[in-house]
């Protein structure tokens, strides 16, 4: 199992990654202070999740959804019955949410908190219709809205791929040095700061909305390869 972590002030970020049938990347955000935990997109492995947070002498009290996608949430159910987490996600998500645990909704430039580690919340909709990215202090969580220089499709209920245009507009203005931590591992390599995925990342290279449109639509049918490598703007123009 392939696993990173990073040792800020006042948190731990680990994650793991290729975790089941859709080799997700489950993150852990682990508060010094309170010894408290809030896993995200938590799927496929409760047992193992709730575990390894325990044996590392914290409890785990949060649950932080990026979306309601199934290989994301598949996992909530069974640790809030565990250990009465307390879910959060993105209110207009809440319509899509295949869980029988009742969450608590946040909105656009809301801040959350794991004991004293504060999360910005960025509603970045487009592959889903509520989809949020957790903004901490270096690290941006982005569920499946952005991967290394690629980006979640728009073809499940909810997803529309204008708004996730707008989406990528968004998160341009995330500070170059924030590294980026994605859902899936589906590029080329794993590490990757928000700076690197503005120089290279297809989706954040192109500035219109109508190539846009045209460029996701065109992947979705096979006319373009799906981006694993950095892409220069010119090569994104060529293909369009």
């Amino acid at each position: 199992m392939l696993e990173k972590k990073y040792i800020e002030k006042t948190f731990t970020l680990e994650i793991l990654y290729h975790i089941g049938a859709l080799e997700d990347s489950i993150h852990f955000i682990f508060d010094h202070d309170s010894k408290t935990c809030a896993i995200v997109d938590p799927a496929w492995d409760a047992p193992l999740f709730i575990q390894r947070i325990h044996d590392k002498g914290y409890t785990l009290t949060d649950i932080w959804l990026t979306h309601w996608h199934f290989d994301h949430t598949n996992a909530v159910d069974e640790i809030v019955e565990k250990t009465g987490a307390k879910i959060t996600v993105g209110v207009h998500e809440v319509p899509y949410l295949q869980i029988d645990s009742l969450p608590e909704t946040v909105e656009n430039n809301d801040t959350i908190f794991i004991g004293k580690t504060p999360a910005k919340i960025i509603n970045t909709p487009g592959h889903s219709a509520g989809g949020i990215c957790y903004l901490l202090d270096g690290h941006l969580i982005a569920g499946d809205t952005l991967f290394v220089y690629g980006a979640g499709h728009c073809s499940l209920p909810g997803g529309n791929i204008a708004e996730l245009f707008n989406s990528m507009q968004t998160l341009k203005h995330i500070d170059n040095e924030v590294m980026l931590h994605c859902g899936h591992d589906y590029g080329c390599k794993i590490e990757t700061t928000m700076g690197e995925q503005k120089q290279g990342n297809a989706y954040l290279l192109i500035d219109n909305e109508a190539d846009f449109v045209r460029f996701v639509e065109g992947m979705s049918v096979g006319q373009y390869p799906y981006p694993t490598e950095a892409l220069t703007k010119t090569e994104v123009q060529t293909m369009l």
